[in-house]
């Protein structure tokens, strides 16, 4: 069989069907929870056991008006608003207004400091959106 099929065919078996219709089924049987699914989907965890574990690091956050920089620590998985939420801690007088930029970009706050490519030592730049006319 491994001569007549190529590769991806090898790990399944040949059944014909009443119609005379080559059927390919797998040789591994369908978990019994899932037999009778047309749809499934699998959520991956980053918390799950065994998983790699987010890397623990310290970003910068540097406020040009008051001209200071501030080290927070942070895990790769977490998102921006967690990074305004620790920072607002330790600065609460700029307010709900406050704004990130990365790499000369304005940062979401749903964003995911893993998929923004932030490596320690990172600096966040902070700003505050201007309302009016």
């Amino acid at each position: 069989m491994a001569d007549v099929c190529p590769p991806q065919c090898q790990d399944n078996i040949f059944e014909w069907a009443d119609s005379e219709e080559l059927v390919i089924a797998p040789q591994n049987q369908f978990h019994p929870l899932f037999s009778h699914t047309t749809r499934s989907f699998l959520k991956v965890r980053d918390d799950a056991p065994g998983s790699p574990q987010p890397d623990n690091f310290d970003v910068l956050v540097f406020d040009p008006s008051k001209n200071i920089k501030i080290p927070i620590n942070l895990k790769s998985t977490d998102t921006a608003d967690t990074l305004i939420k620790k920072y607002q801690q330790t600065k609460p007088e700029l307010g709900k207004d406050l704004r990130l930029a990365f790499n000369g970009k304005p940062v979401a706050a749903h964003a995911i400091l893993r998929d923004l490519g932030v490596k320690p030592g990172a600096v966040f730049i902070t700003f505050q959106r201007c309302h009016g006319g």
